[in-house]
């Protein structure tokens, strides 16, 4: 087929041309040009496919549209969590009552947000508080900071360190969100405490 050639005479200021008149042609090559009935069978598969992807993405909201609501009723009847869920921090004990904290600062090393502080101190053969040669004395979580992304309970090599169930953290007071030790320790087995 024949090229048709388009004179562009404008005028195109700011230019490096300092604002003169610049005149182009342009060549098209009909014989690229696609017949009607391609071009409306093109168009017709774009639809077809853009229907396709809206109907695979709005599916699972038609699917659970029309099913009953799930409402938790949550102060008069107790929660259920997934089992993946992350609550509150829980610093563990070993059978014996001792804590499995070792303080080797892998969990505060581990933690993007810089939420957890620790201060270690050693055992001593009369006043033992964990298993290894020290003990965490000092342990806090900021949890103004925390994201509850898991990675500390990743890094600790002796499990002391999970996740719990809690999640009722809300305060008034920021120095209400900062948790102690104590506060994240759990209670001691009904054997160890007994002595």
């Amino acid at each position: 087929m024949k090229n048709i050639g388009i004179r562009d005479d404008t005028v195109r200021p700011g230019r490096s041309s300092g604002g003169r008149r610049r005149n182009a042609v342009f060549y098209f090559d009909l014989s690229e040009a696609l017949p009607y009935t391609e071009r409306m069978a093109k168009m017709l598969r774009e639809v077809t496919g853009t229907v396709g992807a809206l109907a695979k993405g709005f599916a699972v909201t038609f699917k659970t549209m029309f099913r009953p609501a799930v409402t938790e009723n949550y102060p008069a009847e107790p929660v259920h969590f997934e089992g993946r869920y992350r609550g509150l921090h829980v610093l563990r004990r070993d059978e014996n009552g001792l804590e499995k904290c070792v303080a080797c600062f892998l969990c505060a090393a581990a933690c993007p947000a810089n939420c957890i502080y620790i201060e270690a101190a050693e055992n001593t053969s009369d006043h033992r508080i964990s298993a290894a040669e020290r003990y965490a004395k000092v342990y806090n979580i900021d949890y103004n900071r925390c994201i509850f992304c898991g990675y500390c309970v990743e890094a600790c090599p002796c499990d002391a360190i999970t996740h719990g169930h809690g999640f009722e953290i809300a305060s008034y007071d920021m120095n209400g969100l900062v948790y102690r030790k104590e506060q994240l320790l759990e209670k001691p087995p009904a054997a160890a405490a007994k002595p």
